[in-house]
């Protein structure tokens, strides 16, 4: 059989790290760092792309010169990077992997939380400073909180949702969550959740943690008026897209204590630009907000298994089978 030529805008490094080994029926054609020029110049003669779920853009452009393309697999959950009426318009089946990487995400989020409720930024970096006792008594005044019973507010009940409240159930939390699919009564059973719809949800949660898509219906979905209904003091986490908050509003809600802390693994902008806001704000706000550059997935474990099903899945459609999880209505 004629190998199959793949445009692979991750560097190689990533699947050698990963322990994965390229099937000899694939070409690869690796672009570490993307530039959309030289992947052109490639792309109309390729039969499969392979992309991160998040990040390079896959437009229209791309997917207009494509005339051999058979799919384009994204190692990830999100597909909001790739242009999809493009890709339907042109007759490009896009797939993804949805629950590779499910349990690192959910993993982070709360070891994210926890920093935020012990008040670890800030008694870290005033230890360094010399402050031991000062921060030790303000931590004790300001009060922070065990799990069991810390209300857990989680929005999205996919996979990573599910992960994140088996998480919290562990630890005893009392767990709600909204998501448009209700669970079955059995399922909210076995993950010790109950359903109520979001303002409800959002009134009464120590913390609410975000695992949605990003589309029209989620886009600023947390904005000024949903932090208005939040409990004072509670603490938003997001490691699923960075457009589902409205990030000025989140600012604004730390300003006024209305939230404790947040932490985003995720941004409207990847990379996140020098000159972005969030990069300059007082230091106040600093010591209670968390940045980290979209790892929520990246665990050797679940990237060897993320890899090794989108590689999967470009074999089914070589050898003539229907790729799974697609996502624009193309097969």
């Amino acid at each position: 059989m004629e190998k199959a030529k793949v445009l692979c805008l991750r560097p190689q490094h990533d699947f050698t790290r990963a322990g994965v080994e390229i099937p000899q029926s694939l070409m690869m054609y690796y672009f570490p760092q993307f530039d959309e020029e030289k992947v052109l110049k490639e792309i109309e003669d390729a039969d499969f792309l392979l992309s991160p779920s998040h990040y390079p853009p896959i437009s229209a452009r791309l997917l207009e010169r494509a005339k051999s393309l058979k799919l384009v697999q994204l190692c990830g959950s999100g597909y909001d990077s790739v242009d999809l009426e493009a890709a339907k318009k042109a007759k490009i089946p896009v797939a993804r992997c949805p629950g590779q990487n499910s349990r690192a995400v959910a993993q982070l989020s709360f070891v994210l939380m926890n920093v935020l409720n012990r008040g670890i930024l800030i008694a870290d970096k005033e230890v360094k400073r010399g402050n031991y006792q000062e921060v030790r008594e303000r931590l004790r005044r300001e009060g922070t909180y065990e799990l069991e019973g810390l209300a857990l507010g989680i929005i999205g009940m996919g996979p990573i949702g599910r992960e994140m409240a088996k998480i919290g159930a562990f630890f005893g939390a009392r767990q709600y969550y909204y998501d448009i699919i209700h669970l079955t009564p059995a399922e909210e059973e076995t993950l010790n959740v109950t359903f109520l719809e979001m303002e409800e949800l959002l009134k009464i949660s120590d913390v609410v943690t975000l695992h949605v898509p990003l589309n029209n219906s989620t886009y600023k979905l947390i904005g000024k008026r949903e932090f208005s209904l939040m409990k004072q003091g509670a603490i938003l986490i997001n490691t699923s897209r960075g457009a589902i908050v409205d990030m000025e509003a989140m600012v604004e809600a730390l300003r006024k204590n209305k939230l404790k802390g947040a932490a985003f693994d995720a941004f409207d902008e990847e990379p996140l630009p020098q000159n972005h806001f969030l990069l300059n704000l007082e230091e106040e706000i600093k010591e209670r907000l968390i940045l980290t550059p979209h790892i929520g997935g990246t665990t050797r474990q679940s990237q060897k298994r993320m890899f090794e099903e989108a590689l999967r899945n470009i074999l089914r459609v070589m050898h003539g089978e229907t790729p799974r999880y697609v996502v624009n209505d193309i097969k």
